[in-house]
């Protein structure tokens, strides 16, 4: 495996010349995403339950988005067509891509109630597992979070490394109001896919 900074620099390579397509694919999965969700919750003003209850049915229905949108920068690094279409493939695949990532996000919050620690290595060791349906479109959806804690194995210190070597853009994207993260979401997720494709040459087997 490489060092971060090769990485990185993949992903700058694969990204030159598509910062603009990224950075609206990048608007679409914002605005459906969270846009939405937040607009069609403040009509209900005091209504807590209300409120909560319609961001968490938005944010369940939205799962198969976010699934698209990361393996969109899958399709990005091996030059395959980005049509803004693909943001919306999940739908497409809804169970098994539902299941899957909610099962992760789930995984996500249990660990990070219980320690911190533990929930960013749990994150790691399951990060691999929308790429993962995307090259086995048999495989299920719990057999795609274990084949990613396995894929991953010796592997989860280094990209709790790599997420944290980003810090620094987050921080500066959080300061330009967001507008950053247009770009640093295909930074960070062309990044991770490029991780992807090393690990999965390294481990025939697994994939």
């Amino acid at each position: 495996m490489g060092s971060y900074s090769d990485y990185k620099n993949k992903a700058l390579n694969s990204l030159e010349g598509k910062w603009s397509t990224v950075a609206i694919a990048t608007l679409i999965f914002l605005v459906i995403s969270a846009g939405i969700n937040w607009s069609i919750s403040v009509p209900m003003g005091n209504n807590w339950v209300m409120s909560y209850s319609t961001q968490g049915l938005w944010t369940l229905l939205c799962l198969p988005l976010g699934w698209g949108f990361v393996v969109y920068f899958l399709r990005l690094i091996r030059n395959e067509e980005l049509g803004y279409g693909r943001l919306f493939d999940g739908y497409k695949d809804f169970l098994r891509v539902f299941i899957a990532t909610f099962l992760y996000e789930l995984a996500m919050v249990i660990g990070l109630i219980l320690l911190i620690v533990p929930g960013i290595i749990l994150g790691a060791g399951l990060v691999m597992t929308n790429f993962i349906l995307k090259d086995d479109p048999q495989i299920g959806a719990i057999d795609a979070l274990a084949k990613s804690w396995k894929m991953t194995s010796g592997h989860k210190a280094d990209l709790v490394g790599l997420f944290f070597s980003f810090l620094g853009w987050i921080i500066l994207s959080i300061f330009t109001l967001g507008i950053g993260f247009l770009f640093l979401y295909p930074y960070m997720y062309s990044t991770l896919a490029h991780y992807y494709e090393d690990l999965k040459a390294q481990q025939p087997e697994i994939i």
